[in-house]
């Protein structure tokens, strides 16, 4: 069986840039709605890893 309510990743840079950028992550669900939010200050990948824990949290909740 297939899940098709799978949670988005949304990153947006706020300021800053290199080890200082500070960035905006949301996880948006199926419909469009904000569910979580969150930020991160430095590289984007570090911002993109934040998020899917958080995601991967939300996900293994609702399971």
């Amino acid at each position: 069986m297939t899940q098709d309510n799978t949670l988005q990743i949304k990153l947006r840079l706020k300021g800053g840039s290199g080890p200082n950028a500070n960035w905006h992550w949301e996880l948006h669900d199926a419909t469009g709605k904000v569910v979580k939010t969150g930020s991160a200050v430095g590289p984007e990948s570090k911002a993109f890893t934040t998020a899917r824990i958080a995601k991967e949290k939300l996900e293994s909740a609702k399971n």
